[in-house]
C-alpha cells in the first residue's frame, strides 16, 4: 500500500465531509427539462457543483451538453472509469431532518444523495486528488463521470457515452463492498387503462400512491365522491395483510383515504411496506358501477397486490448466482380517464426478459402492458482482472476478506463493458438509500476514499 497517498486522503476528510454535505443541499430530482437543463434545474445545479469542484481540485473537466460531465486525471495511456450519479430519488416522508440539509450528526452525514450516491462520488474525487497531488508518475488515465439520470432512466449517460471516449475498465461507487460481480437484469412495466363509464351512486374522484417505480410507495390515497354508506362500512371492517396505517377523512359527499407504508429500495420490496397493496385490496372489494375500472384495479389485485415474487403474474422463481425475482408495485395513479401504474421487476441473471414480458401480458390481458427501462443482467467472471485487482486492493487496505456479491439493483456498471460495483455500503451497514433519514457514516466515506485511492494508484502505475 501506498502509505504517503493514504496518509493524504486522511488530512482530507474536513473536504470531503463539506463538499458531500454542500451537494446534499442541492434538491437534484429529474425536473421539468429546459433547453439548458435536460434534467431540471436541480440536477443541473448539481452537475455545476461537481464540476466547479473538480476544476478547483485541480482537474481537467468537461460539461457534455448538461446530460453528464468528468473530471479527468492524466494525459496518455488507457482510460478508466468512475461511474456515480448526483441526481436522487424523491425525498418522501417521515424525515427526521431536512433531507436537504446535509447535517453532520452522530458521525453521519445525512440527506438524500448521503449515500446514493452523492456522497461515494465525491470521496472517490477526493481519493483522485490525493494521488494527483501525491506527485507520482502515472502512465494512464482516470476519469470520475457524473452522471445525472441514474434513477429515472440513464437518458444522461446513454448520451455522454455516445459522445464520449468509452472506459477501457470501469467501477462505480453506487452498491455495496466488496464487491458486485452481478446484477439482476431490471425492467419497468407499465399498465394503462381507461377509467370508463360511471354508472352508479359511488365514483373514484383520484387515486395517487408510489413516488418512483424504485421505490416502495410509503403513502397512497384515494378520494370517493357520492354514496358513501358501502365505503364507510368497509373501512371499519377492513384489515390490511401488510403492516398499512390507514386513516380517512370525510367532507359532505366526499371521503379521501390515506394509506401509509414504509419506503425502501425497489431492489427490496421485503424491506418496505407497500401503501398501495391494502388500497387495492380495499377497491377491490367496492361496488363502484365502472366495468373499466373495476377490471383494472382487479387485476392488479388479484395478480400483484401484496406479492412481491411474481407468483400470481407467473413468473416467480430464482438462479443460483442472484436469488428470486422480485416485483415491486411502486406506482399506482388515476385522474381525469387514465389509469396508470408501473412495476419494477428485478429478474436473475439467467432468466429471459421476453418470456417474462409475454407472461406478464398474457397475465394482464384486458390492460395495455408497456415495457420501459430495461436494462440487462450484468456478469462479471470471478476470475476476471479487474475483480482479482479489486479483491487485492480491498483486502489490502481493510484487512478483510473480499467475497463477492451480488445484488438486485442496478448500478451503472451495466452501461460499460468490463465494469462492477465497487462499494459504497460496507458489510454489516444498513442501507438507507430511497428511505428516509437517508445517511452515510463519515469514517465509512474516508475508507471508501482510501480503498480508491490504492485502486487508483495502482490503475495509474501498473495496468
Amino acid at each position: 500500500m501506498n502509505t504517503k497517498i493514504d496518509k493524504m486522503v486522511l488530512e482530507l476528510r474536513d473536504k470531503i465531509v463539506e463538499s458531500v454535505s454542500e451537494l446534499i443541499k442541492i434538491p437534484s430530482v429529474e425536473g421539468t427539462p429546459k433547453p439548458d437543463a435536460p434534467f431540471g434545474e436541480g440536477v443541473k445545479k448539481a452537475l455545476d457543483y461537481a464540476l466547479k469542484l473538480s476544476e478547483s481540485l485541480g482537474f481537467n473537466v468537461k460539461n457534455v451538453d448538461n446530460y453528464a460531465g468528468h473530471a479527468e486525471f492524466g494525459n496518455s495511456g488507457k482510460l478508466f472509469g468512475v461511474l456515480g450519479h448526483l441526481d436522487v430519488v424523491p425525498e418522501g416522508d417521515s424525515w427526521s431532518v431536512d433531507p436537504y440539509s446535509g447535517v453532520i450528526k452522530y458521525g453521519y452525514i445525512w440527506g438524500r444523495g448521503a449515500i446514493d450516491d452523492k456522497g461515494p462520488t465525491i470521496a472517490a474525487l477526493y481519493a483522485l486528488k490525493a494521488v494527483k497531488d501525491s506527485g507520482i508518475p502515472v502512465k494512464n488515465r482516470i476519469r470520475v463521470i457524473f452522471g445525472t439520470d441514474e434513477e429515472s432512466g440513464w437518458k444522461g449517460i446513454d448520451y455522454y457515452l455516445k459522445k464520449e471516449e468509452i472506459p477501457e475498465m470501469s467501477v462505480t461507487p453506487d452498491a455495496s463492498f466488496p464487491i458486485i460481480h452481478a446484477e439482476k437484469g431490471i425492467v419497468n412495466y407499465h399498465f394503462l387503462g381507461e377509467t370508463g363509464e360511471w354508472k352508479g351512486n359511488l365514483r373514484i374522484e383520484e387515486i395517487d400512491g408510489g413516488n418512483a417505480s424504485n421505490m416502495v410507495p410509503a403513502s397512497a390515497y384515494v378520494v370517493l365522491n357520492g354514496e358513501l354508506d358501502e365505503a364507510e362500512k368497509l373501512l371499519k371492517e377492513f384489515k390490511p395483510k401488510n403492516d398499512t396505517k390507514i386513516n380517512w377523512k370525510k367532507e359532505g359527499t366526499k371521503l379521501r383515504i390515506n394509506f401509509e407504508g414504509v419506503s425502501a429500495h425497489g431492489a427490496e420490496p421485503q424491506n418496505g411496506v407497500n401503501a398501495i397493496a391494502p388500497m387495492l385490496d380495499l377497491l377491490s372489494k367496492l361496488n363502484l358501477n365502472n366495468e373499466s375500472f373495476e377490471r383494472f384495479i382487479k387485476l392488479l389485485n388479484e395478480k400483484i397486490g401484496y406479492e412481491i415474487d411474481g407468483n400470481s403474474l407467473g413468473i416467480s422463481g430464482m438462479d443460483g448466482i442472484t436469488g428470486p425475482l422480485t416485483v415491486n408495485l411502486g406506482t399506482l395513479k388515476a385522474n381525469g380517464d387514465a389509469l396508470e401504474a408501473v412495476i419494477n421487476i428485478r429478474y436473475p441473471v439467467f432468466f429471459n426478459e421476453e418470456r417474462i414480458f409475454s407472461q406478464v401480458k398474457e397475465a394482464m390481458k384486458g390492460l395495455t402492458v408497456e415495457r420501459k427501462h430495461h436494462h440487462d443482467p450484468l456478469y462479471m467472471s470471478p476470475d476476471s482482472d479487474l475483480v482479482r485487482l479489486l479483491k487485492e486492493v480491498y483486502e489490502e487496505v481493510t484487512g478483510e476478506e473480499a467475497k463477492l456479491l451480488t445484488t438486485g439493483g442496478g448500478t451503472y456498471a451495466r452501461a460499460v463493458p468490463n465494469a462492477v460495483a465497487f462499494g459504497a455500503l460496507f458489510p454489516g451497514r444498513e442501507f438507507t438509500g430511497h428511505k428516509p433519514d437517508e445517511r452515510v457514516l463519515i469514517d465509512d466515506l474516508i475508507m471508501l476514499a482510501r480503498i480508491y485511492a490504492q485502486l487508483f494508484y495502482r490503475v495509474l502505475t501498473e495496468w
